[in-house]
């Protein structure tokens, strides 16, 4: 996601033009359609969007790689184990 939202933002007609290849594919000529401005804007601000959720993304999933977890058993009123569960300490 980062990936396309890096071409998105700082070549925004490219990946249009990348899009057009596969969404259009059974098209005679799609290379010969262009994009609006206002259509190349909003791509613009899409690969912003991605670019942030998916360092957002990269980041929390760091984070929670850094926690250390331990399984925890979980007993009934008998005292017998009635389930077993990871929580992070």
């Amino acid at each position: 996601m980062v990936g396309q939202g890096l071409l998105a933002v700082f070549l925004p007609r490219q990946a249009i033009k990348l899009n057009a290849k596969f969404l259009l594919s059974g098209y005679e000529n799609p290379g010969d359609l262009e994009p609006k401005d206002w259509y190349v804007r909003a791509t613009r601000i899409a690969g912003v969007g991605m670019l942030v959720t998916g360092l957002t993304g990269l980041l929390a999933g760091e984070l929670d790689a850094d926690e250390d977890v331990e399984p925890v058993e979980i007993e009934g009123e008998d005292g017998h184990q009635v389930a077993e569960s990871d929580e992070s300490v």
